[in-house]
């Protein structure tokens, strides 16, 4: 699209432009004023309309209350009769249009409909210079009326027009006064412009010595010495760059070359002569300054690394020869004060019409940090981020490496220990992990210290350690060392602020021919530790096959355990409690049980501590005191009238640390509808040694619920009657450990009887445990012993085989 005007002058096209955009700009502000006049207009109508009808609608309704509309038609009569602007007219009238009130206007025969819209009747305020306005009137007898007045705007109308008229003078004026201005201006403009045009032009066409005459002093006449200035400069600047052109023309070869190669510090060799050339930031990289060294051959030795000197002439001779189109390599230099760089060095080599290279240019960049983080994060992949020990996976490459060396020499041997650290969750709970990671490091340390060399030792969980003794006589020299270690010296954290002694248990597996896999070798040393752990008086154990049996029948009993609380897999048996003064059922304690569908029936000892690892020795417990209430229930109907003789069940120390579990086992036993009186919870004496502790708590609430609380293990491991006055139970089991002797030893009789005194004074009954001969059941029967329990009463039952013995057996409770 072609613009008009195009070839007009400059000053033509000033004018046209200012004068079009003056139009619009005025034209914009007279459309606006006559806006905001009649916005003006507008809001003083309404306020005016609005403030007569408030007044009319007050004096209507004040003396159309008393029917006085013939006074109030005298009073705005008077009030309109010299009224020249504003109010004009008012009617009042009824529904059906009998007007009530006729004052000012008299001549007026008819009412004219009220003004619709305020806004457009502006605009014809000249032709209707009287606005209607209507509004409605309640009236007596609630008729709904209408008032109706006229507003004169006259004076309004006027003013607006005059404003319109003179505004239009207004801008007609400013128009013209600005074309005449921009028209002197723009002739003084374009008059010097057109000597700069044509100086510009001799400029373009090559008369460098072209010079405009400097008359005047104003910005024109600076502008032209300006333009001479600049036109003498840039004739000498021409000489400059024709001399400089060849010059330029051999370092941009150079420079381009060098480019292709790298983009850091640069370097050019001449081949033939073995020269070379090197940027100043190629001297900062490597640390020297590389222009004592002209020759290829003597600056490369000054830099590099020793070791990477054979490998940087093979791959350069490489590239030289065409074997690689270009020369790229990852290697060490070495810096004046000795530390070590890692740089990135790339060239391209230039070659003859032969091919034969005769320059080769590229660059050197500073990979160094990248190199570090790439080895820093090799690291830590394969070292515990606490110890800087070696994690599993690269101990387990180590053990690779032993298992190589052992299949080329039959004579080597190797032994790996699994360490597991003794009560060390303790020193978290008690210490923080704070303390717990700073013990971790002090136990890396002391194992590095004392290995020997080749050996390795590394972190593989939590407060695990494993240990690879290379080069071992046998599993005499593999005990010697895991005995040295079981000990630890006494370690100060500042968290703990003393030393603390602790005690390692350790798995040992010995290599041999037959072993030829890292990851069992290391699995083996576990279910040593396992062992170890699991043992009171050995620390150290050694594996043997059938820990790996032991190991795989605990994994399957774990899955066959976690479904058997799904599917109901467990069951419970019950042991009778008998009065020992006439042999009669008195109570029973519940027995868990599992039929498993393999091993058949397992005793507790089989799957109890494999639950508490679990830790779902709480859901165990829960499914037993289920089951229990619901053999209770059955035994109810199966002897509708027979009070039923209680049933003991077993609280572990694991559930025992759950805040809320007194509220759990009341509410089971509620839902089921079972009494509270046909329950008892029993627990062992160790975890009331602290009146403190969590258990304590939870018995209170079940004794204060109603239910009866039994100590089981009485006597055993501390000192009970130090602390039995605050035990919060009803029953003392005495332990086993004092009946099986019994019978035999003195000073124990008179223990046992003191103790069963004791509890007799306190109020308390005592059930005596592990019963399995007579003489045993008529010494706690003459020490005033209540009840008794064990294999000489019976053996624990299934529940329809205790139900048998409820009826005709049952006799007083222990209580």
């Amino acid at each position: 699209m072609r613009l008009p005007f195009r070839h007009s002058s400059i000053r033509f096209r000033l004018l046209l432009a200012s004068t079009a955009v003056q139009v619009v700009l005025l034209t914009l502000l007279l459309a606006n004023s006559v806006r905001l006049m009649n916005d003006a207009a507008s809001a003083s109508l309404a306020t005016v309309a609005n403030q007569n009808a408030n007044m009319l609608h007050a004096m209507a309704t004040a003396y159309g209350e008393q029917g006085r509309y013939d006074t109030l038609q005298d009073v705005l009569g008077e009030l309109l009769a010299d009224s020249a602007e504003g109010l004009v007219y008012v009617r009042i009238g009824r529904p059906d249009g009998r007007l009530l009130v006729s004052a000012g206007a008299s001549a007026m025969t008819a009412l004219p409909p009220p003004t619709a819209d305020m806004t457009r009747a502006l605009g014809s305020l000249v032709d209707r210079p009287v606005i209607h306005i209507r509004r409605p009137l309640l009236l007596d007898r609630n008729e709904i009326g209408f008032l109706q007045f006229g507003v004169s705007v006259s004076v309004l109308a006027a003013a607006r027009q005059a404003i319109i008229e003179q505004g239009t003078l207004i801008a007609l004026a400013e128009i013209l006064l600005t074309f005449v201005l921009l028209s002197g201006i723009g002739y003084l403009l374009t008059h010097n412009l057109g000597r700069l045009l044509a100086g510009s032009r001799a400029i373009a066409e090559g008369h460098l010595d072209h010079r405009l005459p400097e008359k005047g002093d104003d910005e024109l006449a600076r502008l032209a010495r300006n333009f001479n200035i600049m036109a003498a400069t840039l004739q000498q600047r021409v000489g400059e760059l024709q001399r400089t052109a060849l010059q330029l023309r051999t370092s941009e070869e150079r420079y381009a070359l060098a480019l292709r190669g790298a983009n850091d510090g640069l370097w050019d060799w001449d081949l033939p002569s073995g020269n070379a050339y090197f940027s100043e930031r190629f001297c900062e990289i490597v640390g020297r300054d590389m222009g004592e060294h002209a020759h290829a051959d003597d600056a490369l030795l000054s830099y590099l690394h020793p070791d990477e000197l054979t490998v940087y002439r093979q791959v350069m001779r490489a590239h030289l020869r065409g074997e690689s189109a270009q020369f790229m390599l990852e290697h060490r230099i070495r810096l004046p004060d000795g530390s070590v760089r890692w740089v990135m060095t790339r060239g391209v080599a230039q070659r003859d019409g032969s091919g034969r290279a005769s320059r080769m240019a590229g660059s050197i960049s500073d990979i160094d940090l990248r190199k570090r983080a790439e080895q820093q994060l090799l690291h830590d992949a394969l070292h515990d981020g606490l110890t800087g020990l070696p994690n599993r996976a690269l101990f387990i490459e180590h053990v690779h490496q032993a298992l190589g060396h052992q299949r080329r020499d039959e004579n080597a041997r190797f032994a790996v220990l699994a360490i597991n650290i003794e009560r060390f969750s303790l020193i978290n709970d008690s210490f923080g992990h704070a303390a717990g990671d700073e013990l971790l490091r002090r136990i890396a340390d002391h194992i590095t210290a004392s290995m020997n060399a080749g050996d390795v030792a590394a972190r593989v969980g939590g407060d695990q350690f494993a240990l690879l003794l290379n080069g071992i006589g046998g599993s005499t020299d593999a005990l010697r060392i895991a005995e040295s270690l079981v000990e630890l010296p006494g370690l100060v954290t500042p968290a703990a602020g003393r030393p603390l002694h602790l005690r390692c248990r350790i798995g040992v597996v010995v290599s041999d021919k037959d072993r030829d896999d890292a990851e069992s070798i290391l699995r083996d040393a576990d279910n040593a530790l396992h062992k170890a752990r699991r043992g009171e008086a050995e620390a150290v154990a050694f594996f043997h096959a059938s820990m790996h049996t032991q190991a795989l029948r605990a994994l399957q009993l774990e899955a066959d355990l976690r479904t058997a609380l799904r599917t109901g897999g467990l069951c419970v048996h019950y042991q009778p409690i008998v009065s020992l003064a006439d042999r009669r059922l008195a109570s029973f304690e519940a027995l868990v049980r599992w039929q498993h569908p393999t091993h058949g029936l397992l005793p507790p000892a089989e799957f109890i501590p494999l639950a508490e690892t679990l830790d779902l020795i709480h859901d165990v417990g829960m499914r037993v005191l289920s089951l229990v209430c619901r053999d209770l229930l059955d035994w109810g109907i199966a002897h509708p009238g027979v009070a039923l003789p209680p049933v003991s069940v077993n609280l572990s120390a694991r559930q025992l640390i759950r805040p809320g579990l007194a509220d759990e086992l009341l509410d089971l036993i509620e839902s089921h509808g079972v009494p509270l009186s046909c329950l008892r919870f029993e627990i062992t004496e160790s975890l009331l040694a602290r009146p403190d502790g969590p258990a304590t708590p939870i018995l209170h609430q079940l004794r204060d619920a109603g239910a009866t609380v039994l100590i089981d293990d009485f006597g055993t491991g501390y000192s009970a009657l130090s602390y039995l006055h605050t035990i919060p139970c009803d029953i003392v089991k005495l332990d086993g450990s004092f009946v099986r002797s019994i019978t035999d030893d003195g000073r124990l009789r008179d223990i046992v009887r003191r103790s069963i005194q004791l509890a007799h004074d306190l109020g308390m009954t005592v059930i005596a445990e592990c019963i399995e001969q007579d003489e045993q059941a008529t010494v706690l029967k003459d020490m005033n012993c209540d009840y008794g329990q064990g294999y000489l009463f019976a053996r624990p039952l299934e529940a329809d085989s205790a139900l048998r013995l409820i009826a005709p057996n049952t006799t007083g409770h222990p209580s």
